[in-house]
C-alpha cells in the first residue's frame, strides 16, 4: 500500500556510497513490485545494486520491463507450487490471493477500493523452488508487499532465505484487511524463529472510524505497516562462519550497506568494531566505510541533549500540517532514518 509522503523524502545513504575492494552489488528482491523498486534502494547508484522484482499481474509486470525497473519475473509466490486465483480489486494496490475482509472494511472508508472486480487463476511458485531450478541466484535483501500472502511467500522460501537474508522489509497487518490472513505476530515469529532475523523498525499506518467529520486525536485504529528485520548481531559470527569465505566476506559488506541505507549507523559502526569483523574486511575498506559513517554523521544538533520546550511546539506545529488522506488515515513517514540537508528525519 502507498505512502502519504511526496517524493523529496525520498533521499537516502546511499546516493554516493564509496567504492571498497567488494566489487559486487547487492541483490534485492522486491515481490509485489508494483510501482517499482521503492526507498532507499531507489535511492542508490545503478552500480550499486542488482533488482529483481517478482509481480504476479501480468499487466503490472510489463509495465516494470517497459521501464527497467529491474529484472521481472512475472509469476505468484506461495509456500507450495499450486494453482490459485488473484482477486483483482478496484484499486490495483489492493489485490490479493486472499479475499477482501468487506464485513471489516466498511467500518472505514473507500472500502471500495478492495472489492474484486475481476479474478485471474495463477499458477504459484516457491522461493526454494526457483532456487533448486537455477531460476534464482544469490538474494541479499527481500522486499514483500503481497497483501496478506506474506508469510507463505515466506514459508515457502524458508530454507534459502535462512542462509542468505541479511534483512528483509515485509508488509504487516496489524488488523484483519483480508480473510484468514496472518497477522503481525504470526510474521514476527517465523522470522526470527525460522530466519534468524530481528525486529529493527515498523512504519504504521492507522485509519478512523467512519463518522460525518473527521477530529480528535491524529491517530485512528492501527490497521497495517512495513516492518524490518536484520541480521543481528548477537549471532551474527556464528552465521557467517557456517558459510564458505568469500561469501561470508561478502554478506558482512551488505549487511553494511543495508544498515546505513536505513540510517542506523550505530549499527554499521557497531559492526564494523566487533572482535570478529578482521575476518571479513580488511583495514582498508573498513577506514573507507567508517569515513562514510562519520560523513553521514554530520547534522544539525544545536542542543547535545535536545530542548524539551522546543520540540512540543515543534512537534505540534508538525502535527498541524501532518499529511493525511481526507483526514480518516495517517502514515509515518519511513522506515529508519532518511537524511536530508543537514537533518535526520
Amino acid at each position: 500500500m502507498s505512502s502519504f509522503y511526496p517524493n523529496f523524502l525520498k533521499h537516502g545513504s546511499l546516493e554516493k556510497f564509496p567504492h571498497t575492494s567488494i566489487d559486487t552489488q547487492i541483490t534485492i528482491l522486491d515481490i509485489g513490485a508494483r510501482d517499482g523498486i521503492g526507498w532507499p534502494w531507489n535511492t542508490a547508484n545503478k552500480d550499486l545494486t542488482n533488482i529483481i522484482l517478482v509481480e504476479p499481474d501480468s499487466e503490472e509486470a510489463d509495465l516494470l520491463k517497459k521501464y527497467h525497473q529491474g529484472e521481472v519475473l512475472a509469476c505468484a509466490l506461495w509456500n507450495t507450487e499450486t494453482e490459485l486465483v488473484l482477486n483483482i480489486n478496484n484499486s490495483p494496490g489492493t489485490s490479493s490471493i486472499l479475499n477482501s475482509n468487506m464485513s471489516f472494511l466498511h467500518q472505514f472508508e473507500d472500502s471500495y477500493r478492495f472489492e474484486t472486480k475481476k479474478i485471474v487463476s495463477i499458477r504459484t511458485k516457491t522461493i526454494d523452488g526457483l532456487v533448486k531450478n537455477d531460476e534464482l541466484g544469490n538474494i541479499d535483501f527481500v522486499k514483500i508487499d503481497t497483501q496478506g500472502s506474506e508469510l507463505a511467500i515466506l514459508e515457502g522460501g524458508k530454507e534459502f532465505l535462512k542462509d542468505s537474508l541479511v534483512g528483509l522489509e515485509v508488509e504487516v497487518e496489524f488488523s484483519p484487511i483480508y480473510q484468514a490472513q496472518p497477522l503481525f505476530g504470526d510474521v514476527d515469529n517465523f522470522v526470527r524463529n525460522q530466519l534468524g532475523l530481528e525486529l529493527w523498525d515498523i512504519r504504521k499506518t492507522h485509519w478512523k472510524y467512519k463518522q460525518k467529520r473527521y477530529r480528535g486525536g491524529a491517530k485512528g485504529r492501527l490497521i497495517f505497516g512495513d516492518a524490518l528485520f536484520l541480521r543481528p548481531l548477537s549471532t551474527l559470527e556464528d552465521w557467517l562462519s557456517d558459510m564458505e569465505k568469500n561469501l561470508a566476506i561478502n554478506k558482512v559488506h551488505m549487511l553494511i550497506i543495508t544498515t546505513i541505507a536505513y540510517g542506523y549507523l550505530d549499527y554499521a559502526n557497531a559492526i564494523l568494531k566487533s572482535h570478529f569483523v578482521e575476518k571479513y574486511i580488511d583495514s582498508s575498506d573498513k577506514r573507507i566505510l567508517i569515513d562514510h559513517i562519520n560523513k553521514l554523521s554530520k547534522s544539525f544538533y544545536p542542543f547535545a541533549n535536545g530542548s524539551m520546550f522546543l520540540f512540543r511546539i515543534f512537534n505540534a506545529l508538525a502535527s498541524s500540517v501532518r499529511p493525511s488522506h481526507h483526514g480518516w488515515g495517517s502514515g509515518e513517514a519511513n522506515l529508519g532514518s532518511r537524511k536530508r540537508f543537514f537533518f535526520w528525519l
